[in-house]
């Protein structure tokens, strides 16, 4: 296995964007014509991951011609960030706290942020984008200012149809009033759920002429911004999971930009993974070949979470040991290579005595945002990473991220 290993791996060394991207030339063959590469992360806590997402990102930009980022952050605030990426526009850290996560509040995606806006600022085209829809406070605000500007006359009626879900929705800090909007009865959503509908209605009904006065993109933003809105409701009714929606907006987003683009693509590694029900396999469905899924591992070092307790989780946020692989798991037998960086393609492998291991399913680690050794069984579940992944992108030890403090925008 460890002989298998070591003639199968790609080295690499370090995983900051800084470093020179000689060791990251089997991308090209790894990625080939795919306009999709999904980086996933095991924990939402790591700054090796991040650093390396961001290093990857960096060469796919330079040497590969990808030109736009997505995230797994909602999206209508992470549009603020594009337009900062590509104008200079604004302070990136109060935008990045606007995204509302902690998790992407750190140091490390600043880092990144601001190479996207060097990389922008020397002639390239370079766009930051989020998939994601658990905050409709901005997307209903959008709606609201777009028929204030093209349709004054109508504004009015458009807030009447939005008031049942803006009224619950979060303000400009990620905070929502309580009661909470899923708090309500099954019989209000589904009035709410119809009023939103006929918003759509109103929107679709008048298209030539708001496109006439505003133009198609502004357009198709705001029906975006509106759908964003629908599927928080559709999220809280259970009618339709986060990662079908977030599958969606990153097929919309795909449709948008164009197939002469190309995009990476970041977010958890449960996420990008193409098992059921996970947004990767909806992608999977949409992309087939024409995206390359990267899931991230790791075998010691530390993380930055919250604590996870028996009915959940908590704050505040600190720093745990990652716990030791489960022997047998996929971890365990990637800790027999000898590099302690390395990638590993997963596609077009035959079962053989040296990686038989690969093609059975066994236990596997993703944790998020929560954490605590107390619990670290909850981290590790029986998968078969054959069915997951592409590739994996595999590190020995690994260090917390920082966290950066908020600073949010004073508005929507």
């Amino acid at each position: 296995m460890k002989a298998w290993l070591d003639a199968n791996v790609h080295p690499f060394s370090g995983s900051h964007l800084s470093l020179p991207t000689g060791d990251l030339e089997f991308l090209r063959d790894l990625v080939g014509d795919a306009r999709i590469v999904a980086l996933g992360e095991n924990t939402h806590g790591t700054r090796d991951f991040f650093e390396m997402k961001a290093r990857i990102l960096r060469f796919l930009v330079e040497e590969m011609d990808f030109d736009t980022f997505a995230i797994e952050a909602t999206w209508p605030e992470a549009r603020r960030l594009d337009r900062y990426v590509r104008t200079g526009e604004g302070d990136p850290r109060e935008l990045l706290s606007g995204l509302y996560f902690w998790t992407w509040n750190t140091e490390s995606v600043l880092e990144m942020i601001e190479w996207m806006r060097a990389h922008n600022e020397a002639g390239g085209d370079l766009g930051f984008h989020g998939v994601d829809m658990q905050f409709p406070g901005m997307a209903l605000h959008l709606v609201r200012e777009y028929l204030r500007s093209v349709d004054p006359e109508s504004e009015a009626l458009m807030a009447e149809k939005l008031d049942c879900l803006t009224r619950f929705a979060n303000d400009h800090r990620g905070r929502s009033p309580n009661p909470r909007y899923r708090d309500q009865t099954d019989a209000y959503r589904t009035r709410c759920g119809a009023s939103l509908e006929e918003a759509r209605h109103l929107l679709a009904g008048k298209q030539a002429e708001y496109e006439l006065a505003a133009g198609e993109d502004a357009f198709a933003v705001t029906l975006r911004a509106l759908r964003v809105a629908v599927q928080y409701h559709l999220s809280v009714t259970g009618a339709q999971s986060r990662d079908e929606s977030m599958a969606e907006n990153t097929i919309w987003l795909s449709d948008r930009i164009g197939s002469d683009r190309r995009m990476v693509l970041w977010a958890h590694n449960l996420h990008v993974s193409t098992w059921w029900p996970w947004q990767g396999r909806y992608q999977r469905e949409a992309f087939g070949d024409d995206m390359v899924v990267l899931g991230f591992t790791h075998e010691h070092g530390r993380l930055t979470a919250f604590t996870a307790h028996e009915s959940g989780c908590g704050g505040p946020l600190q720093e745990f040991d990652l716990d030791d692989p489960i022997p047998d798991s996929y971890e365990a037998y990637l800790a027999g290579a000898s590099a302690p960086e390395f990638v590993l393609d997963l596609r077009g492998l035959e079962n053989e005595p040296g990686n038989a291991w690969l093609f059975e399913s066994r236990q596997f680690r993703a944790s998020g945002a929560c954490y605590s050794e107390a619990y670290a069984e909850r981290y590790w579940s029986t998968r078969s990473i054959m069915e997951g992944f592409d590739g994996l992108i595999h590190f020995e030890t690994t260090r917390p991220t920082t966290v950066l403090p908020f600073r949010y925008p004073s508005s929507f």
